[in-house]
């Protein structure tokens, strides 16, 4: 798929980590994947979340005032939890966050996008007594520099 036209223009963008690591105010999913946090400790934000300050209009509206034409949503991290209400797994919020950001997003037209972890480090698959750590970085990482003429590789 090609890059999206106006990608090349928007010059600024805002990327959100916001799920239950809010409410310790921990390292997203990592911090007990890298044994900082214990698990159970990390988990118990789950039930704690309330979510009570969410105002998706008023982030919409701070980051077009601070000249963003586009913003990214964390919708489920490496933990599996869900901000929208999912009948597939148990863990999600209850409510759904993600369509009440969109809206207000294009509501001061703003581009709409969307991070969704694949990996779910609390599903009973996932390869648990394997832990590799984080990849180094590469010199020649060719995701760094992307010129509009190359594929989207997001």
């Amino acid at each position: 798929m090609p890059m999206q036209p106006w990608f090349t223009d928007a010059k600024l963008g805002i990327f959100i980590h916001w799920g239950i690591y809010a409410v310790d105010g921990v390292q997203e999913s990592w911090s007990f994947y890298d044994d900082i946090v214990p698990h159970d400790q990390y988990m118990s934000q789950l039930e704690r979340f309330t979510g009570a300050k969410y105002d998706p209009r008023e982030w919409a509206g701070l980051f077009a005032r601070a000249g963003a034409r586009y913003a990214v949503l964390t919708t489920r991290h490496h933990d599996g939890v869900a901000l929208w209400d999912t009948e597939y797994g148990d863990l999600n919020l209850g409510k759904d966050y993600v369509g009440p950001y969109a809206e207000a997003l294009r509501e001061k037209d703003l581009k709409v996008g969307f991070y969704y972890s694949h990996s779910d480090w609390n599903h009973p698959d996932y390869a648990s007594t394997r832990k590799p750590g984080r990849p180094p970085e590469q010199e020649d990482n060719r995701y760094s520099e992307v010129a509009a003429e190359d594929e989207d590789l997001a």
